[in-house]
């Protein structure tokens, strides 16, 4: 059985991508991390690539206008319904359609994008638990090298606990 990785809980996330940083140079490839939020300092330390979702769910979001736009000025122009000498497409009560829509169509094209995304996602190695983890910590998990050097450089850049796990 293989020696078990070391766990170190930071504060601070700025604090936790160092960690990461100094991790890699050391040698360690297989540094993984838990947040109760994707702290972007963090992602980058560990090497992740930006997401793609964000761009996907402006795209869903301005069809939503565009549909919403084309939905209310073609009704206004099959239907012409003069009121009181206003022009048939006014564009500022469009406005609120367009908008609706593009919540909507946004909403929607991204939860299809991350069921699709978590569908056909690898699944990522385990990383202990630890319920602070899901509160306000970070956690980076080491799982691969010198667990004594590890250690220690977790504890050097400001790991509040740092345990093997």
């Amino acid at each position: 059985m293989s020696e078990p990785g070391v766990l170190g809980l930071f504060a601070d996330p700025a604090q936790a991508a160092a960690a990461v940083r100094a991790l890699h140079e050391r040698g360690h490839r297989d540094v993984r991390a838990v947040m109760p939020a994707p702290f972007s300092v963090v992602v980058e330390a560990l090497g992740y690539p930006r997401s793609r979702i964000d761009r996907i769910t402006l795209s869903g979001a301005a069809t939503g206008v565009a549909i919403g736009f084309a939905f209310t000025i073609g009704t206004s122009i099959a239907w012409p319904l003069v009121t009181g000498g206003k022009p048939i497409v006014s564009i500022p009560p469009f406005v609120i359609v367009a908008f609706e829509l593009s919540v909507l169509f946004g909403a929607t094209v991204n939860l299809l994008v991350m069921a699709i995304t978590a569908a056909r996602g690898r699944r990522l190695r385990a990383v202990p638990f630890d319920a602070r983890c899901s509160d306000d910590r970070v956690g980076i998990y080491v799982a691969d090298g010198d667990p004594a050097g590890a250690e220690e450089t977790l504890r050097s850049f400001g790991g509040e606990e740092v345990r093997r796990a």
